[in-house]
């Protein structure tokens, strides 16, 4: 079966999930081809299994491209009214292995942790299907309602062949590349997802033989559904449209930047001034903070919200340069692993002088610095309750980072 068991998410997740929506890191759009009930009852008979769908409640599908390579968020708002707010909104996220030719898997985004929580708490959660139709406003100009978004950005594609990345750089306005990106990136999550769902079912019925004992999903309602595909998606070829608006995407970012370059003699510098101590560092906390740094210069090396970030973070303050090559102002070198298992170390710099410019570094001695400094006892500054979009965010992040760092280094703590 195409249908894996669900990932659990906590209340930090959530607000995570809702930031990154609110924040546009998210980009989210209208799927009017998967806005079906069968659809949506299917999804929720075999991957969810929590409280049954009434049968005369209608829904509205929503895509949104995930951080994971060939993967994307599906949303399913329920409505008993039409015209009244959704009564429950269904997350899944579906991944392809190995590629967009690799088997398609769905996993649900369970958020069970909200039955625990009072009236309040609960309307805070089903707030998040609000903000998600206001992003997809933002970005592409709809409502819950319409469903001609498609039809133009197709009509653009086909009116310029060869000359895609022009026409939608022009088409997308002033918006920055970043922007740029997750939009195309949503749109080959719109025509992935409709690739997968098609493929589930033919799974369905293959493996369940038509009827599923547990689920009743019967052959009728299964091709019924792919007929109606059929219909609404002639002529969109699906798998190169995929394909080409992830080109697109990634020709909008070409993220991440590395400036400025650190060489061997500036590494053998920092480290020999770390083990003498007349370069200190201290232990950063906040998984916000980094994942906003990694938004701000690469953001294609950013998790998902609802991965549990691991790892370490220090900073130091250069005040005056220590080295030739090595500028003054904040610096934090990280390592954590991805969600590929594999450990990443990067280090970024905070200019001083310039506000609001954050650089992720080149160089190759990071790892052997990292090494370093992890067997000491650093005093750990957190970073929590600050936000990017709350005033000069990084004016605010250095002058407090300043401020743990001189208390520190006059021995206060």
């Amino acid at each position: 079966m195409s249908f894996d068991d669900p990932i659990y998410l906590d209340r930090a997740s959530l607000e995570l999930l809702m930031d990154d929506t609110d924040q546009h890191r998210i980009c989210w759009m209208h799927h009017d081809v998967l806005s079906n009930p069968k659809i949506g009852r299917m999804f929720d008979q075999y991957a969810g299994g929590g409280t049954p769908i009434r049968e005369n409640w209608t829904t509205t599908a929503w895509v949104a491209a995930s951080q994971q390579g060939n993967s994307c968020y599906l949303l399913f708002k329920w409505y008993s009214d039409f015209y009244a707010p959704p009564q429950r909104g269904d997350l899944y996220l579906l991944e392809r292995d190995q590629g967009l030719d690799g088997e398609v898997r769905i996993r649900q985004l369970n958020m069970d942790f909200q039955k625990k929580m009072d009236e309040r708490g609960q309307a805070w959660c089903r707030s998040l299907l609000g903000r998600v139709s206001k992003n997809a406003s933002v970005y592409f100009g709809e409502t819950d309602f319409e469903s001609t978004v498609i039809s133009r950005i197709l009509r653009v594609a086909e009116d310029h062949p060869g000359r895609e990345l022009e026409a939608f750089d022009w088409y997308f306005g002033n918006r920055p590349d970043g922007e740029k990106a997750q939009q195309c990136a949503t749109l080959s999550a719109y025509f992935h997802s409709v690739q997968g769902v098609e493929e589930i079912i033919y799974n369905i019925i293959v493996t369940d033989g038509g009827v599923n004992p547990v689920h009743h999903m019967h052959t009728g309602e299964l091709l019924d559904i792919l007929n109606r595909f059929s219909t609404e998606t002639e002529g969109k070829h699906l798998h190169d449209m995929a394909v080409l608006f992830s080109r697109l995407s990634e020709t909008f970012q070409s993220y991440p930047v590395l400036a400025p370059s650190l060489g061997r003699g500036v590494g053998r510098s920092i480290i020999q001034f770390s083990q003498s101590g007349k370069l200190r560092w201290m232990r950063l906390g906040g998984r916000r903070l980094l994942r906003d740094l990694y938004w701000r210069v690469a953001p294609r090396q950013v998790w998902d919200a609802f991965f549990r970030w691991r790892g370490e973070a220090f900073y130091t303050v250069v005040r005056r340069p220590l080295v030739n090559g090595m500028p003054r102002g904040v610096y934090i070198l990280t390592r954590f692993e991805d969600q590929t298992g594999k450990d990443v170390t990067d280090l970024f710099w905070l200019e001083s002088v310039s506000s609001g410019r954050i650089h992720l570094c080149a160089g190759e001695f990071f790892e052997e610095l990292m090494d370093e400094l992890l067997p000491g006892d650093q005093r750990i500054v957190a970073m929590s309750g600050m936000r990017w979009h709350e005033g000069d965010y990084l004016d605010r992040v250095m002058a407090r980072l300043k401020e743990q760092f001189d208390k520190a280094s006059r021995g206060r703590f």
